[in-house]
């Protein structure tokens, strides 16, 4: 132990000591307890190590908090990454992919929205769900799916627009308002998670729904294999994993 090592140790010592104490290591240092020599031989702990201990102690808290957190996410199993627009736990098929370009079909969306409320264009919308579409047997607990609750916001909405274009207000569900609004807020977000980055260039040659330079048309698109992912809901429906309702229910 070098000089000032041996004053620092002396200084910690006395600092522990009463009057008489003090004066008795002034005189005598040999004569002090086992406790106050090998104290002194070892000297107090420094503002150093104090330092690395509360700096320790910390990492430790920051570290279990982290794991409080993390265990109230939903965890993902390892080694099963979810597609875009998949099932969050991973689980069901990877679904392949097209490249595919969007086009106007009337069949669809009758320029006289009255037609909304015919036989055929509800039959035409029935083509885009799966097989055993339907309301379940036990209505107690079920699960559907998005896509087709987006489907059937889209149609809703096209038949409460008709219902008031044509004053046919009464033919629409008595709930049409909070309906109506339901399914913006729904496809808003739907919009947002599946983030379709297709460019769509704008051209002098788009149709004629809404006039040239639209660009609505011109894009293309990855797309998920529509006939696997109905093929896939229905077997879901099959095995009662799922149920998928109505499109104009």
């Amino acid at each position: 132990m070098d000089e000032r090592e041996e004053l620092r140790s002396s200084t910690e010592v006395e600092s522990l000591m009463g009057d008489e104490e003090k004066q008795q290591w002034r005189r005598h240092p040999s004569s002090l307890s086992p406790h106050f020599r090998k104290f002194s031989e070892r000297g107090a702990p420094t503002s150093s190590h104090r330092w690395i201990i509360s700096t320790v102690l910390q990492v430790v808290i920051i570290g279990l908090v982290g794991l409080l957190l993390l265990r109230e996410q939903p965890q993902i199993p390892t080694g099963e990454a979810p597609q875009v627009g998949g099932d969050f736990n991973g689980k069901g098929p990877t679904i392949d992919t097209t490249i595919l370009k969007f086009n106007a079909d009337y069949s669809f969306v009758p320029l006289n929205a009255t037609r909304f409320f015919d036989n055929d264009v509800l039959e035409q919308w029935k083509t885009m769900m799966p097989a055993g579409t339907g309301w379940g047997t036990d209505l107690s607990k079920f699960s559907t799916t998005s896509m087709t609750h987006q489907l059937h916001c889209i149609f809703m909405m096209a038949r409460i627009y008709a219902g008031f274009s044509s004053g046919s207000v009464s033919s629409l569900p008595t709930d049409y308002n909070s309906h109506y609004l339901h399914c913006v807020d729904y496809l808003r977000q739907g919009v947002m998670c599946s983030a379709d980055l297709a460019t769509e260039p704008h051209k002098d040659t788009d149709p004629d729904d809404n006039g040239p330079l639209d660009g609505s048309w011109a894009g293309l698109h990855v797309c998920k294999d529509y006939g696997q992912v109905t093929k896939y809901l229905g077997q879901q429906i099959s095995d009662g994993v799922r149920v998928v309702l109505p499109i104009d229910d």
